[in-house]
């Protein structure tokens, strides 16, 4: 499977690629990960260990061996650096994930190609972008019909973005695919309200015709937000950044907090919501697909 956890996600530690890294690690131990993919590339993979501090041979192994879920692979990490952790250093590689450009001309080529862009026209170079594209165009042709998993928990972030720039949108449209292909796990609702319902309302978009469209359609997320652009024309940036402002602040509390601090395992402080789903959509990913490894 393609791994959708993208390179800007972090987890309590504050250090963006980790999640990723740890992601293709277990997909691959447990041979679930596409093929295409590096689990232990020499470019950001190794950077963020280096960046920690950690002993690659030593973080791999214990991947590798003990498939260990996000929270545990963390407090590993933590007890490896004895508790603390190089904060400026952290700081620094993640300002490298945020604009990194890709420079190279086969690089270029290469994923302009996976995900269609025009090299006569399109003039993109941001690595995180193009990166998050090609695994979103490629989990388009090559995960929607399933991967042996069964159900599967949605990993695209609420803070992943396309060209547009739209917090959610892309989230959005993955779960609306997975749905219309009988793929999303039950627990995860495809269009049910909350932030799916105000990011097609930030952008001025008919809901029903919007869901409509996927659900029928099943377009890539280019081609999606090809589809948002003819509808909207000029976007109302008020009421994105103030929807966007509210996806980035918001704290989960009563049950929703509690649910997912037990079902997760992290610290009882962390109230974020942004960071909460993130720990429960690995989680629950964990859960379907490396875990029943850990017993066979």
């Amino acid at each position: 499977m393609i791994p959708l956890i993208g390179s800007i996600c972090k987890g309590p530690i504050g250090i963006s690629q980790l999640p990723r890294t740890w992601w293709k690690a277990v997909t691959r131990a447990v041979d679930i990960l596409d093929s295409e993919y590096p689990d232990r590339s020499g470019g950001l993979d190794t950077w963020c260990i280096d960046h920690l501090e950690l002993d690659i041979d030593k973080t791999y192994d214990y991947l590798r061996s003990e498939l260990p879920d996000y929270v545990t692979f963390e407090s590993w990490v933590l007890d490896q650096k004895g508790g603390k952790l190089h904060a400026a250093k952290i700081a620094r590689f993640n300002q490298i994930i945020l604009h990194r450009q890709h420079i190279r001309p086969q690089k270029i080529a290469e994923t302009y190609a996976d995900i269609g862009f025009d090299p006569d026209v399109d003039t993109h170079t941001s690595a995180l972008l193009l990166n998050t594209l090609q695994d979103w165009q490629l989990f388009h042709a090559r995960d929607l019909e399933g991967v042996g998993v069964g159900s599967i928990a949605p990993l695209v972030s609420s803070l992943d973005v396309g060209p547009m720039g739209i917090m959610q949108l892309a989230r959005t449209w993955q779960k609306v695919l997975l749905d219309a292909k009988g793929l999303l796990h039950d627990d995860y609702p495809a269009f049910g309200g909350g932030l799916d319902n105000s990011v097609i309302d930030a952008l001025g978009l008919d809901q029903e015709e919007t869901l409509e469209f996927l659900r029928n359609e099943l377009p890539t997320y280019m081609d999606f937000e090809r589809w948002i652009q003819g509808r909207v024309g000029d976007i109302n940036h008020t009421k994105v950044e103030e929807f966007q402002s509210h996806l980035v602040n918001r704290e989960h509390k009563g049950p929703k907090l509690a649910d997912i601090h037990q079902r997760t395992g992290c610290d009882l402080g962390i109230a974020n919501g942004v960071l909460l789903n993130h720990l429960e959509d690995w989680r629950y990913a964990y859960d379907l697909i490396i875990a029943p490894h850990r017993n066979s």
